[in-house]
């Protein structure tokens, strides 16, 4: 066991997973722990005058339930520092009855923590199908406890977290979704224009190469040829990036975190392009060559007619409201950070001021958020130029293409109630069994729990702490997921728990 006092643990590099244990007060462990090097944090600290572990500078026999949340909030104030600015916190914390009067103390500790610099993005129920029998007849029993979910505030935009690894099936069928002959003479916008929406309507449909593709005639007079995104596929694509400098392929926000010293710019691998203005040629078979407005069939007369402001965010009454219709997106997602600083390349290099790229543009404030980088985690100051803004500043830039067709190409997302094409989000109420564990710490996490956490909110070879480590299993699910583990513990005893539960430890410290 190394002593450590002053001096920060060194961090290994490679992918290969390992665990850490820090064995002493959970304050000087943190601070022994380097700037930003933790992924994810899953962790539940001691429960107020629930047990006693007999050691010095515990935390869970405060005199007020008060001080032991002043306590809890200065060590999640030192793990702040360590966190990446992409991390994610999950905080397990039960409840507890004071003279049979139920203390908040979860959600008390939890304002604090947002007071502290601390977004919380959701209340969790962990549901227990398995609770302990209680034999209290005053109140009912208790079943549940919250699992927070804080990030960093000033991250709050730019975060990991993986959603789809958890995705469950889902129970609403596709069976209401339309025909394709009914997206003939449905409405189109394009609201990715600078200052204003474009409506049109698909006049005809073709396919090609299995894709369907739509004739739009807009308003002015125009026309384009767009593809209908499948009701299959999410609505914007995801996109592996290529680092020519050292031949990596980058495939998340959290590559491009730990992707900073290459030189150059990385490339989008991106499908073939497909050809789009395909109904001049003959040999195509028009599917539904007539038009069949739909548009104006099966007339609303619900309460959002009397109140459509009073829709909120709820697809159902937007479609009630207005109908299924269709609109322009970009067709692959967009790291803005990474079109900020190629742009900025090539601006340094013309010698072109923003302020000319607004007087050519006719635009007054807009061009500097084309170059802003504090995009996500630094803010949300930047932009990105739409597509035909894209083509003029290539012409005033004159900038190369490798980045034409990511930012350029397009298509048709229908707007309306359907479900998740990767399942259903798994929502804010899981429902775990308790898991029994031999060998005796007091209170366990179902590995099952950790195990949802971990997978959504780390990326695969990722560092996860828990501060308040127990008996292990933190660690254990780490490893079995190919995550590295960082484990705090101030009672000496548990580690020999914690070694044949994770089955290695790789370095073991010791701090006062």
């Amino acid at each position: 066991m190394e002593n450590i006092k002053s001096q920060k643990i060194n961090i290994q590099q490679d992918k290969t997973p390992f665990i850490y244990v820090i064995v002493g007060d959970v304050l000087n462990a943190l601070k022994a722990i380097p700037d930003e090097s933790i992924d994810c944090v899953v962790t539940s600290p001691p429960y107020w005058k629930q047990r006693d572990y007999g050691v010095e500078n515990q935390i869970g026999q405060e005199n007020s339930y008060d001080e032991y949340i002043e306590k809890l909030v200065r060590v999640f104030s030192e793990m702040r520092r360590i966190m990446k600015r992409t991390g994610t916190f999950f905080l397990n914390i039960g409840y507890k009855y004071l003279n049979k009067e139920l203390l908040l103390i979860p959600e008390l500790l939890a304002i604090e923590l947002q007071k502290n610099g601390w977004t919380l993005l959701n209340k969790i129920i962990w549901a227990k199908p398995n609770a302990m029998p209680s034999s209290v007849n005053t109140r009912f029993g208790n079943v549940y406890e919250p699992i927070f979910l804080f990030v960093k505030k000033e991250s709050k935009y730019v975060y990991y977290l993986n959603v789809d690894k958890l995705r469950e099936k889902s129970n609403v069928g596709n069976d209401d979704l339309m025909e394709v002959q009914e997206f003939l003479g449905m409405r189109v916008y394009n609201s990715i224009l600078k200052g204003k929406s474009e409506e049109g309507f698909i006049e005809e449909i073709t396919t090609n190469d299995n894709k369907i593709i739509a004739k739009v005639v807009w308003n002015d007079g125009s026309i384009s040829f767009e593809p209908i995104n499948s009701p299959n596929e999410e609505g914007q694509q995801n996109v592996v990036m290529f680092c020519p400098n050292c031949k990596l392929k980058i495939e998340s926000q959290i590559d491009f975190e730990r992707h900073t010293k290459c030189e150059g710019f990385p490339v989008p691998l991106l499908p073939d392009k497909e050809e789009r203005n395909i109904f001049a040629d003959p040999k195509v078979e028009y599917l539904f060559p007539e038009i069949n407005n739909k548009m104006n069939e099966r007339k609303y007369n619900g309460k959002f007619l009397l109140a459509p402001n009073n829709r909120g965010a709820s697809p159902g009454a937007r479609k009630s409201l207005f109908g299924e219709y269709f609109v322009v997106q970009r067709k692959y997602k967009i790291y803005q950070h990474i079109v900020a600083k190629y742009l900025r390349y090539w601006k340094e290099k013309t010698g072109v001021k923003i302020e000319q790229i607004d007087k050519i543009f006719g635009y007054k404030d807009t061009a500097s958020h084309w170059f802003r980088l504090d995009y996500g985690s630094w803010g949300k100051g930047g932009s990105i130029p739409s597509p035909s803004d894209w083509q003029k500043l290539k012409d005033i830039l004159g900038f190369d293409e490798i980045y034409d067709r990511w930012l350029t190409e397009t298509h048709l997302v229908l707007q309306t109630v359907r479900p998740h094409p990767k399942g259903r989000n798994p929502g804010d109420l899981w429902e775990i069994k308790l898991q029994k564990v031999s060998d005796a710490h007091f209170a366990t996490f179902p590995e099952e729990l950790v195990r949802r956490c971990i997978l959504a909110g780390s990326p695969e070879g990722g560092i996860v702490l828990d501060p308040f480590a127990g008996s292990g299993t933190t660690g254990k699910v780490a490893l079995e997921n190919n995550r590295s583990a960082i484990l705090i513990y101030i009672v000496l005893a548990y580690l020999d728990i914690m070694k044949k539960r994770c089955k290695q430890l790789d370095k073991v410290f010791y701090v006062e």
